[in-house]
């Protein structure tokens, strides 16, 4: 599950449809998804395969990755942070590692980009801390859910970062929000009410100990909040990927987003 959360869900950030390249890190106006005539560059048809593929199975590592920290519920959220960090960094240097050794010796560019800390730009390193400090916040907010909520629900919360990542993308890299992608995010909210089932609009169950029943609503209304605020933070990171584009290798991504949650779970 480690293995494949820290290689394969990287590389489906790097490929999806947020992926930049450095000429548009200071000004993207162009649509995420679409050219400047409205379509899909022929292109890119390819990576946008791959990219959804790639998502897919991040996507099916998480799940896997939740389960599992689902049955470990008795075990700190800031210890499973821990060690999934210390494994995750092991992986990427591994990689980085293996890579430099691949590459020609006189390929400056090759040896500088599986640079574990990334480019030698002041720029592209904020965001790549950016983005570590908020996918570590992200994560941690999401075992914390799945230790408390039932997995489908506190799974189905994590989903809803789309919509998030879609606002950021709006504010940050100049992005046009259409009618569809509104009615999306609006559906796509409301599972969150769905879930949260509060009283003021499904009323209480007669039949549970009023008592019992507040203390157990109390702790699943936080779970929600935390959870969704998990897939807000995501949502961030998502478009702080976008910004860094092709700038610095998935790898690295990943890498720094094990090394800055390390210190985040021994303080926790």
């Amino acid at each position: 599950v480690l293995i494949t959360i820290t290689i394969g869900s990287a590389n489906a950030l790097l490929y999806n449809p947020f992926n930049a390249t450095p000429s548009n890190m200071a000004s993207e106006k162009t649509s995420i998804l679409h050219g400047d005539d409205g379509s899909a560059p022929a292109k890119d048809s390819n990576h946008s395969i791959k990219g959804i593929l790639l998502i897919m199975a991040g996507s099916l590592s998480f799940s896997t990755m939740f389960l599992v920290a689902k049955l470990l519920t008795g075990v700190s959220v800031f210890t499973l942070i821990f060690w999934r960090s210390i494994v995750q960094m092991l992986i990427c240097l591994g990689k980085l590692f293996k890579r430099k050794t691949e590459c020609d010796i006189n390929d400056d560019a090759c040896v500088r980009r599986q640079n574990p800390f990334g480019p030698d730009d002041w720029n592209v390193r904020s965001w790549l801390v950016l983005r570590a400090v908020f996918s570590s916040a992200a994560i941690g907010c999401w075992f914390y859910g799945v230790q408390i909520l039932p997995l489908p629900d506190a799974i189905t919360l994590q989903f809803t970062t789309p919509p998030f990542a879609a606002m950021f993308a709006v504010c940050m890299v100049g992005e046009e929000w259409k009618r569809l992608d509104i009615i999306g995010a609006v559906v796509c909210l409301s599972g969150v009410v769905l879930i949260a089932h509060p009283t003021w609009l499904f009323g209480a169950e007669e039949d549970e100990d009023i008592s019992e029943e507040d203390s157990d609503g109390s702790a699943a209304a936080l779970a929600v909040i935390v959870t969704t605020l998990g897939a807000v933070f995501a949502g961030f990171s998502y478009v702080c990927v976008r910004k860094i584009g092709d700038a610095a290798d998935a790898v690295v991504m990943v890498f720094y987003y094990g090394m800055l949650s390390i210190p985040i779970a021994v303080i926790g």
